[in-house]
């Protein structure tokens, strides 16, 4: 799929599929996206609990942070932390 619009509108195709009955649905089964990485640090890793927040990304700076991400193994979410607690600690509030 060329885009996220295309991919949740294939998501949403699937899903009334699913809900008219033309796919049966197999308990505990899953499929992981390809593009999916989990990014909830581990317990015991963040010094307080974590919340999540959504943020909008353009397609180009979601498949900078994806290649980013898979280059360094790292998970896209603490890719993003890390930038946001270095990126406040090099502008603090005056």
């Amino acid at each position: 799929m060329s885009n996220t619009r295309d991919r949740e509108a294939h998501y949403a195709r699937l899903a009334d599929a699913v809900v008219a009955g033309d796919y049966e649905v197999i308990e505990r089964s899953v499929e992981v996206r390809p593009d999916y990485r989990p990014g909830r640090p581990r317990r015991g890793d963040a010094a307080e609990g974590t919340r999540p927040l959504a943020v909008r990304l353009t397609d180009a700076d979601r498949h900078r942070l994806a290649e980013y991400a898979e280059r360094t193994g790292q998970p896209m979410s603490a890719v993003i932390r890390a930038a946001i607690d270095e990126y406040l600690g090099r502008h603090p509030v005056a």
